[in-house]
């Protein structure tokens, strides 16, 4: 039996390679553990997405590597760094061992050798899912790869095969989680509108969450992850459908943007226009009354002028998103976006600044149309007090916690709002 400590970093994606790495040494009789002093070996799951990140991944790698030699524990650096960039790790880390995420489920050919073990190349298993147990908000991923090709991602090397898990085995995921407690199922991937055109040669997400909530009972609320916006003329009928009809399924749809400027998208490699995602968010809205839509925003990709992030401006305001990830363009090796002309770090931090003040100003306007409303919450997390949802997925925080638990819904006066959230009390705690 070797003991073994795991340490994950990143996405919903990394979390359940890390569930599938669990599942595989218990599996093979070993033994996780929760600390590093308890370890035989040492394994970091990492990210890589932005250069902060990457700075981030590579002193937690020299730390961790100093422990190891000193306490003679075996090191294993596992995911998208490792599949992105071995040169580096090798470089500051020549004794771990390497593991892309397609085969996390090979974790234990590193584990139960004492020698370096380099696995990069490969397929993702198909419908063999993580499932991160013991939690009530459970993301389940549903595919694997990408049909895109942005010209600033990285990530795309890292994970680029497109692998769709068959419906049956993630319907499957999904009672399973619920059965062991879950409230909400986050189906997760990096772009969910490509589900199914390698199995089944047609985009097919509608049809598994159909099946999804017409054959996993219990008390759960599902959410739809991000999809990229030329995959939904396809989708935006079965969609808008499921959502108007189903009280199972969340109101929301998380559409990337990226810029509000035809241009900027160009050159980002983005596959439509400005033009076209409005008429698609606009259809949205019109179409099931409370819709909530998140994005994606970069500001201060290569080439972008004051222009074209007005423009990107002009859109945050006139869609009126209820959520936005914003993001400072960050240069990524193996990509194009790295070859361009750079903006300075003081451009990009001042749009980065003044793109917030946007955000905030739009997602209080949003927000003002609850205050001093009662509105009703299914509850999903607790912290330091209990956090629910609207039915379009806008998070509420409970002030007052009597009678509350997972799962339950609840009936909450607002009399508080930020941008990002809603605030209030309960006024009868069933509904």
């Amino acid at each position: 039996m070797v003991k073994v400590y795991i340490e994950t970093y990143g996405c919903a994606l990394n979390k359940s390679d890390e569930a599938l790495m669990i599942a595989k040494l218990l599996e093979r009789g070993h033994r996780v553990v929760d600390s590093i002093e308890d370890a035989d070996v040492v394994v970091v799951n990492t990210c890589t997405v932005r250069l902060d990140t990457e700075y981030k991944m590579i002193n937690r790698i020299k730390k961790l590597r100093e422990t190891c030699l000193t306490q003679g524990k075996k090191l294993v650096v596992a995911g998208c760094m490792a599949k992105t960039q071995p040169f580096t790790i090798t470089t500051i880390a020549p004794e771990a061992s390497l593991i892309s995420p397609q085969n996390a489920d090979k974790i234990y050919l590193a584990v139960e050798n004492p020698g370096r073990i380099i696995l990069l190349e490969g397929s993702r298993t198909r419908d063999l899912i993580g499932l991160v147990k013991g939690l009530r908000v459970v993301p389940i991923p549903i595919q694997e790869g990408c049909l895109s090709n942005c010209n600033f991602c990285i990530t795309k090397h890292a994970r680029r095969q497109l692998v769709s898990h068959s419906i049956e085995a993630v319907v499957k995921a999904v009672r399973e989680a619920v059965e062991s407690g879950a409230v909400e199922i986050e189906l997760t991937g990096m772009d969910l509108g490509a589900y199914g055109i390698d199995l089944y040669r047609k985009r097919k997400l509608v049809d598994l969450i159909e099946r999804i909530v017409s054959e996993v009972d219990g008390n759960y609320m599902l959410r739809i992850g991000m999809m990229n916006p030329e995959h939904l003329p396809d989708l935006i009928d079965g969609l808008i459908s499921i959502m108007k009809n189903t009280s199972r399924v969340y109101k929301f749809l998380h559409i990337p943007l990226q810029s509000g400027s035809d241009r900027i998208l160009k050159l980002m490699g983005r596959k439509y226009t400005v033009d076209f995602y409005r008429a698609i968010v606009k259809e949205v809205k019109e179409k099931i009354p409370g819709v909530s839509i998140a994005t994606d925003i970069i500001v201060g990709h290569p080439g972008e002028t004051e222009e074209d992030f007005e423009q990107t401006l002009q859109v945050i305001r006139e869609l009126e998103f209820e959520r936005v990830h914003l993001a400072s363009y960050s240069m990524r090796p193996l990509t194009l976006s790295a070859s361009m002309t750079q903006l300075p770090t003081s451009v990009k931090k001042e749009r980065v600044k003044k793109a917030l003040e946007v955000i905030e100003e739009v997602g209080l306007k949003m927000r003002e149309k609850y205050l001093g409303k009662t509105v009703e919450v299914f509850v999903t997390e607790k912290t330091n007090t209990w956090i629910g949802r609207l039915d379009n997925y806008i998070p509420v925080v409970i002030k007052n916690s009597s009678g509350l638990d997972y799962g339950v819904k609840t009936r909450v006066y607002i009399d508080e709002i930020t941008f990002f959230d809603l605030r209030g009390v309960v006024i009868d705690s069933s509904v």
